[in-house]
C-alpha cells in the first residue's frame, strides 16, 4: 500500500496528462495544417512544369489563377495567426523575420501573375519563378523553422482553433472566387484532377 501511495504522489495529476496530450496533438495538427498547404502548392508548380504542348491553354490558366488563391490563403494565415503567436514565444525571432520579408517577395510575384493576361509567356515564366521561391521558402520553413518552435512555449490548442477559425473565413470567401482545388483536394480528390479539372483525359496519367 505504501508503494501505491508513493507512486500516486509521483504520478501527474489527469488533467494534467490530458492537458499535455491536447498540447501535443494540437502541434501535431498545427504543423500538418501548414505541411499540407506546402504539399499541395509544390503539386501544384510540378504539375504545372511536367504541361505539355497536348494540355490547352485553359488548363495552364486554371492551374494558375488556383494557386494563386492557395497561396493568398496560406500566407494570409500564417502572417494574421501562426507567425505572431510563435514570434511573441521566442526570444529570437529571426526565422520569423525571414520568413515575414520572403512573403513581401511572394506577394510582389503574385501580384506580377496576375496583372499579365493568360496565354503571355511571361505569366507562365512568372508563375515558374514564384514556384522556385515558394519551394525554398517551405524548405527553410519545414526545416530550421519547424525545429525551432517544435519546443517553444506557445498556447498550441489556442493557436490550432485560431487558426482553424481564419481558415474557414478564408476559404469561404475565396470559395466565391471559385477555389475548387482548396475545397476538393482536401477531400480525397486526386490534386492533379483537382488543379486541371475536368479537361484532362481520363487515361492520362497523373
Amino acid at each position: 500500500m505504501g508503494q501505491d501511495v508513493m507512486h500516486s504522489a509521483l504520478a501527474p495529476p489527469r488533467q494534467q496528462s490530458r492537458g499535455a496530450r491536447a498540447h501535443t496533438h494540437a502541434r501535431a495538427e498545427v504543423l500538418r495544417m501548414l505541411r499540407e498547404d506546402h504539399r499541395i502548392a509544390k503539386t501544384a508548380f510540378r504539375t504545372f512544369d511536367r504541361l505539355g504542348e497536348d494540355v490547352d491553354a485553359e488548363a495552364c490558366e486554371r492551374i494558375i489563377r488556383q494557386t494563386c488563391m492557395e497561396l493568398e490563403l496560406h500566407t494570409k494565415l500564417e502572417e494574421e495567426v501562426f507567425y505572431p503567436a510563435i514570434r511573441a514565444s521566442l526570444t529570437h525571432t529571426g526565422l520569423i523575420d525571414d520568413a515575414e520579408v520572403e512573403h513581401q517577395t511572394m506577394a510582389m510575384l503574385l501580384d506580377q501573375v496576375r496583372r499579365l493576361s493568360p496565354g503571355d509567356a511571361r505569366q507562365a515564366a512568372s508563375f515558374r519563378v514564384l514556384g522556385e521561391y515558394m519551394r525554398l521558402h517551405i524548405k527553410e520553413e519545414e526545416g530550421d523553422m519547424f525545429r525551432q518552435i517544435s519546443h517553444a512555449r506557445v498556447d498550441w490548442v489556442r493557436l490550432h482553433e485560431d487558426m482553424q477559425a481564419r481558415r474557414h473565413e478564408l476559404m469561404a470567401d475565396l470559395g466565391e472566387q471559385g477555389s475548387f482545388a482548396t475545397l476538393e483536394a482536401r477531400e480525397g480528390m486526386g490534386l492533379r484532377r483537382a488543379f486541371l479539372g475536368p479537361s484532362v483525359r481520363a487515361g492520362q496519367p497523373s
